[in-house]
């Protein structure tokens, strides 16, 4: 998948955690009890947080991916302008 790709949807996942917490009531569940009713309140108080994490992880590496990728570019181009300088010298046959 392209870099820039990712990077947007790294962006579209952080998004998503940071609504988690702001929208809260949007996400309420009904149900469970006892045990379960507080695993249910660790799960999904966490989830939020877990998308928000990988979200700015994902951002993070594909942004040092493009960079990286940038500097490769730059660095082939400058490499072609140096091949093109330097022409090799005609030898004399004997």
């Amino acid at each position: 998948m392209n870099a820039v790709v990712k990077l947007i949807i790294g962006l579209l996942v952080a998004i998503a955690g940071i609504a988690w917490y702001v929208y809260h009531s949007a996400f309420e569940v009904v149900g469970l009890v006892d045990s379960l009713f507080s695993l249910k309140i660790i799960l999904v108080g966490s989830i939020g947080l877990i998308l928000l994490v990988i979200g700015v992880l994902v951002v993070w590496i594909e942004a040092e991916e493009i960079r990286d990728t940038m500097k490769e570019k730059k660095a082939k181009e400058k490499e072609k302008k140096e091949v093109k300088v330097e022409k090799p010298k005609k030898r004399k046959k004997k």
